[in-house]
């Protein structure tokens, strides 16, 4: 069985303390917010690609054909 719940933010880690002790729960954190290390690999991750385009390594896509592909 699935059960969703809405957590106030500032009850959520005690209750997930909870029921993280409990050996028959499994839980999966599937927030939609990015976590701040999801958000510093993607700076980090498109930085690399920017230094490769202008070493002329890779090629990038245009603005013009990213809007074409939505």
């Amino acid at each position: 069985m699935i059960i969703t719940l809405d957590i106030n933010d500032n009850k959520a880690p005690a209750f997930l303390n909870f029921i993280k002790s409990l050996d028959f729960i499994k839980v999966e954190d599937k927030s939609d917010e990015p976590t701040k290390e999801d958000i510093l690999k993607s700076i980090k991750d498109g930085l690399t690609e920017v230094k490769l385009h202008s070493e002329g390594k890779i090629k990038l896509q245009s603005a013009r054909d990213f809007l074409n592909e939505i």
